[in-house]
C-alpha cells in the first residue's frame, strides 16, 4: 500500500482492502476472541454458574465501593505486585474489566496478570457497558 493509498479520502470502508478470509479468522478468533469477553457473556456464564473463571474490577477499592459487577473482586491494577499476583489461582482466568471505552484499566490488569503468566480476558465496554446493559451491580462499605 502507497502513501497515496493511506491518504485518499474518496473510500474510508474499503480505502484499505479488507483482510484475506483467513487473516480475519486468524484475528478476531486466535486473538481478539480469545482475549475479550464482553458483560452478556460474563452475565451469562456468572447466572448460570459457570465455573473456572474470576471477574476483577481493576479500578481503585474506592470506586469498588461505590458499584461494581455482582461478584466481581477488587484487584486495582495500581496494586499488581509481582507478590499480589503471585496469591492467585493459576488453574482460574482471571476477566478484568475498568470504567468503560474510555478507561484502559482494564487492559493494563489484563497484561500485567498476562505478563505474570496467568490466562486473561477483558470484558469491553467496562462497568459502563455492564450498567447499560442491566445487570446487577453490587456497593461495598
Amino acid at each position: 500500500m502507497s502513501h497515496d493509498e493511506l491518504n485518499d479520502e474518496s473510500k474510508r470502508v474499503l480505502g484499505v482492502a479488507p483482510a484475506a478470509p483467513e487473516d480475519a479468522l486468524r484475528y478476531f478468533y486466535l486473538t481478539k476472541l480469545r482475549c475479550e469477553t464482553d458483560p452478556y457473556d460474563v452475565h451469562h456464564d456468572l447466572e448460570a454458574g459457570a465455573e473456572g473463571f474470576v471477574v476483577l474490577d481493576v479500578r481503585r477499592e474506592p470506586a469498588y465501593r461505590e458499584a461494581h459487577v455482582a461478584g466481581a473482586r477488587n484487584f486495582s491494577h495500581h496494586d499488581m505486585t509481582p507478590e499480589a499476583i503471585a496469591a492467585l489461582d493459576p488453574e482460574q482466568v482471571y476477566v478484568t474489566y475498568g470504567w468503560g471505552p474510555g478507561c484502559n484499566g482494564g487492559s493494563r490488569g489484563a497484561a500485567k496478570l498476562a505478563a505474570a503468566g496467568l490466562r486473561v480476558k477483558e470484558m469491553v465496554g467496562g462497568l459502563e457497558y455492564w450498567q447499560r446493559q442491566g445487570f446487577p451491580i453490587e456497593k461495598s462499605d
